[in-house]
This record gives C-alpha cells, structure tokens and sequence, in this order.
C-alpha cells in the first residue's frame, strides 16, 4: 500500500492511496488543551458547511458529537471529515469543550478513519434510505447514518438515533440488534435483527411477543 504524508501548519496528514482507505491527520495539539481527553470511536453523521460556523456531527452509540471549524478544532480536521462518507467510522482524540444529557462538543486533536472500526458494516449499509411497514404502508421510515425519522401518512411522527450492537438486555443473547436512542430518560427499545438485505427489513422487539414486523422498500 502506498502511503501519502502531507503538512498543514505543523499538522500531519496520511492517506492510504486514492482510495483514502486510511486517512489520519494529527494537529499535535495536547489532549486536554481544551477540555476532559477523550478517546473514541465513533461514526460521521455529516457535515454542514453552509452556515456560519461550519459543523460535523459523528454519533457514537446514540451520543452525538459536534466538531466545529476552528472552535476550537482546526478548520483542516473539519474540512477532512466533510470529504468522508456518511457512516465512515472514526477514530478520534480530543478534548470534550461541552456536555450534554446526548450529546457533546468535541476539540478533536487527531482523527483516523479506519473502516475495520465498524463490525456492522454491512448491516448498516443495508439500513439506509427509505422504508414502509409492510403491514399499514401509513407508516414509514427513513435512516441516514444513525439517524432514522418515522412519518404517519406523510407527517412527521419521531425521531431516534440508531445503535447495532451483537445483543441488548432483553434479547437474552439473540443478535443482532438495533436499539433506539429517542431521549436520555427513557430505555431505549431494543429491536432484534431477523433479516435486514437491500429490499426487506424483518425484525421482532427484544422481550415482545414475537410478532415480526416487515418493512419493504417504498
């Protein structure tokens, strides 16, 4: 594999070829310049540019973290995360600026994308774009990254952050799972994964009854 170093105001930055199978960038900035050190994993939700202060979001288990150009990460580290893919996984260091019940501000002092960090790949992968119950077509889903947005005959009705994990508490070891973040209060349901392919969705709700719900592409 043919590496590529490149220096931006003292900051390193590696791409693993063309491809940017590997990309790591360290500012050499000190953890804990700006805050409580954090390592992490954790995977890119998307980045707005067009605003004042340019932002990226990455979400990490139904936590969601917020990079802001220089404020105070460096505008290179933003301008990298905005040229990845949606889902890309990433592995950060940084300092945490501000705290909140989900979600948090991130100075991030070196990042990595690595795409081995993300066991669920695939399933992921499959789980995004647009989805309708099978059942009652009223009902429908949309996942983008980690973020899913359900609508009663067109008209929003919720919002959660998603997580995959190989099990959950009430799944008595059966995976995997899909576990709804909606607030910091609540238990987040847990659904298990019967079938997820490009065209179907087939899970049950980890301690129900067994009832499968369907969900097929619109």
């Amino acid at each position: 594999m043919i590496f590529k170093t490149l220096k931006f105001s003292g900051a390193a930055l590696m791409l693993a070829g063309a491809a940017q199978a590997q990309m790591f960038i360290d500012s050499g900035v000190e953890s804990g310049t700006y805050g409580e050190p954090i390592e992490d994993v954790a995977l890119l939700q998307g980045c707005i540019f067009e605003q004042e202060v340019p932002t990226c979001e990455l979400s990490r288990n139904g936590f969601s973290y917020y990079v802001s150009w220089n404020e105070p990460t460096p505008s290179y580290i933003v301008e990298a995360l905005g040229t990845l893919y949606v889902s890309a996984p990433i592995w950060l260091r940084g300092d945490l600026v501000n705290m909140g019940d989900m979600s948090a501000e991130l100075a991030v002092h070196a990042m990595r994308l690595d795409p081995s960090l993300d066991p669920y790949a695939d399933i992921r992968a499959n789980l995004q774009g647009d989805w309708v119950f099978a059942a009652d077509p009223a009902y429908t889903s949309s996942v983008w990254g980690d973020r899913v947005t359900e609508k009663v005959n067109g008209d929003y009705s919720s919002e959660y952050t998603l997580q995959l994990a190989d099990s959950c508490e009430k799944s008595n070891g059966q995976g995997p799972v899909m576990i709804a973040h909606i607030d910091p209060w609540s238990e987040p349901p847990c659904m298990i994964i019967e079938a997820v392919t490009a065209d179907k969705m087939i899970m049950q709700l980890a301690g129900g009854d067994g009832t499968l719900f369907k969900y097929v592409r619109p």
